[in-house]
């Protein structure tokens, strides 16, 4: 894989782990609401958390541009180009969460002000695929893109959100807690299985392609040993909270952290190795002939 593209596989994982967290968050806050004063503190802590990796990701996408001071003239094309409105919807998922982060601090956040940043969060996701579906790649011009990357941004966003729950929880969790956090981890499993039960369709898709195609599926194919990895490691990590967050039940026990920051870097290595293999099986027709 291109050197080049190594910042831009980091800006979509980081931004799609960024904004899939602060949607399970405002799911998890829907179903608790405010009555948890302790539960309260836990999803503040986690709606800050999603800051710093939002930023991250921007540095990170101001890289690839490859020219990091032209970075505000690619959002000048709005009518017509799809970075443009990534860019766009990217920067005010960010604008919108210091709003959001700004008006906690000061005790008057608002869940409608949440709910308008979620939307645009997935509008950037959306615009996100859309880059790589309307290429010119047989690899991404597929349905597959868009399962990749909202699932990504969903199985990452679970463990995401209830890692960062966990880190910010002091005390016991109510019986409504419990099964908020337990509802949202089979978001999680959805999540991961969904692009795995897709993926055959997508590799008979590009053997019954043309020659570019079929390079691209030969490229997976080649690669078979780090695609049953990262299906193991994302499948582990979600099934791992599951499990967690079940044999927790309401029991008056510490929260296991750790063991769910473990299932959060099984997932992330997982689909760090998908994205990997999506850039990397991602031929042009000049080159695949």
């Amino acid at each position: 894989m291109f050197a080049e593209e190594w910042p831009l596989m980091t800006f979509t994982l980081l931004a799609q782990l960024s904004i899939g967290t602060f949607i399970i968050l405002m799911v998890l806050k829907t179903f608790i609401g405010n009555q948890d004063s302790q539960a309260s503190k836990a999803l503040s802590f986690g709606f800050t958390v999603v800051g710093p990796v939002t930023v991250l990701a921007l540095i990170f996408s101001v890289f690839h541009l490859g020219d990091p001071l032209g970075a505000p003239r690619s959002i000048l094309n709005l009518a017509s180009s799809w970075l443009s409105r990534e860019i766009l919807t990217t920067g005010g998922f960010f604008a919108l969460w210091i709003v959001s982060w700004w008006l906690s601090r000061k005790g008057k956040e608002s869940k409608a002000l949440g709910w308008v940043t979620a939307l645009v969060g997935l509008a950037a996701i959306f615009s996100m695929a859309h880059i790589y579906s309307s290429s010119v790649r047989p690899a991404w011009d597929n349905t597959n893109t868009y399962i990749a990357f909202f699932g990504a941004t969903f199985a990452m966003g679970v463990l995401g959100a209830v890692s960062a729950f966990g880190l910010g929880m002091k005390g016991s969790l109510s019986e409504s807690v419990t099964k908020a956090l337990s509802t949202v981890s089979y978001i999680g499993i959805a999540a991961v299985a969904l692009p795995l039960a897709y993926f055959p369709i997508y590799l008979s898709s590009l053997k019954a392609g043309g020659v570019t195609a079929e390079a691209s599926a030969q490229i997976l194919t080649g690669n078979m040993g780090m695609l049953i990895l990262r299906a193991l490691l994302s499948v582990l990590g979600a099934v791992l909270l599951v499990y967690l967050l079940r044999k927790q039940g309401n029991k008056a026990q510490s929260f296991p952290v750790s063991a769910i920051i473990l299932a959060l870097v099984l997932v992330i290595a997982g689909e760090f190795m998908g994205r990997y293999l999506f850039y990397a099986c991602g031929i042009s027709p000049i080159i695949g002939g």
